[in-house]
């Protein structure tokens, strides 16, 4: 695993995981929302790619997720957002204008 800042990373092992449904009456139902949260997330990036157009793209993550611009090599959120470098460099250069 690899970090792009310095962050915090906590990790449960298989025993301790079990034992949380024992421990929180309700960590079956916290359990499902969280996947659920995933699978939307999931599936507004897969929709977003299908429906939206490169400058949308930018525009809606750009909104969402401004920090990442300083804190990411921009190479990577054009991978993420499905375009290559050098598409995000002129939609972002178009954008500031």
């Amino acid at each position: 695993m690899q970090a792009l800042t310095d962050c915090e990373l906590y990790a449960i092992g298989k025993d301790s995981y079990f034992a949380l449904h024992d421990q929180i009456p309700l960590w079956t139902e916290i359990e499902k929302r969280f996947i659920l949260k995933c699978f939307t997330i999931i599936e507004n990036r897969v929709f977003s790619h299908l429906a939206l157009s490169a400058e949308e793209r930018y525009e809606i993550f750009f909104q969402q997720n401004k920090e990442l611009f300083n804190q990411v090599p921009l190479q990577y959120i054009a991978s993420m957002l499905g375009m290559t470098p050098e598409t995000l460099s002129r939609i972002r250069n178009k954008s500031l204008k």
